[in-house]
């Protein structure tokens, strides 16, 4: 099984959408919180019911009897990662700034949130996202840029032998949040920045990683020794 840890707008939803066109719903277990309507039942039923709750490795093992592919949803790496295989574990990570501005634009066009930016990024749950939910994360795991999502997706079916395709889904306008980031005042970058410096770290870690990935033009079983040794 495959374990992909969906950070919230960082092109989760359209990733999840490819695994299920491939492998179909069925096989797509999703946990995305006790409240979320998309939560598996399953998951429902093992974790989020009181009365029935059970250890979180008796549910692995349940799905993988069942012949289950893909465990997805917004959770920390944290809950799930000593039950699967470190190279079975996929994230993507996206510019901290332009995923925070996604992400207020996307509340406040839902009603959730109607406060300023600099009150959005303030509160306790928005800040350092990506390095929270990626914290623990082993060095063997698989970690895509959304920036650059057609080409972590052809090296996630290189490095894997799948073809998985790309899928958008619950993409908002087109450069809405870098248009909305070009307009901050200089204060609020500021604050921003000193809020988010491990993710500002994380993000650029990332990408010095995903782009050494890109040099090899080696294929299949290679591709990955290559990616493994590093």
């Amino acid at each position: 099984m495959w374990l992909v840890v969906h950070v919230p707008k960082t092109a989760g939803t359209s990733f999840r959408h490819a695994l299920e066109q491939f492998f179909g719903p069925d096989n797509v277990i999703l946990d995305y919180g006790r409240n979320a309507a998309a939560t598996t039942e399953i998951v429902r039923n093992h974790l989020y019911k009181p009365a029935q709750a059970k250890p979180l490795n008796e549910l692995v093992q349940e799905l993988s009897g069942r012949s289950k592919k893909v465990l997805i949803g917004h959770f920390p790496v944290s809950k799930y990662v000593d039950f699967f295989e470190p190279k079975n574990i996929i994230s993507f990570v996206r510019d901290p700034l332009i995923r925070t501005c996604s992400e207020y634009m996307h509340r406040r066009r839902n009603a959730s949130f109607e406060g300023s930016f600099c009150d959005f990024i303030s509160a306790s749950n928005m800040i350092n996202i990506q390095s929270r939910f990626l914290q623990g994360i082993p060095v063997e795991s698989v970690v895509g840029l959304t920036e650059q999502y057609c080409e972590s997706l052809m090296y996630i079916n290189e490095a894997f032998q799948l073809e998985l395709r790309v899928m958008k889904r619950n993409v908002g306008k087109k450069g809405g949040g870098q248009k909305f980031a070009e307009n901050l005042s200089n204060h609020e970058l500021e604050f921003f920045r000193e809020l988010n410096e491990k993710d500002l770290k994380l993000y650029l870690c990332a990408t010095q990683r995903f782009n050494a990935l890109k040099r090899p033009k080696s294929k299949g079983n290679q591709l990955m020794n290559w990616w493994k040794d590093r």
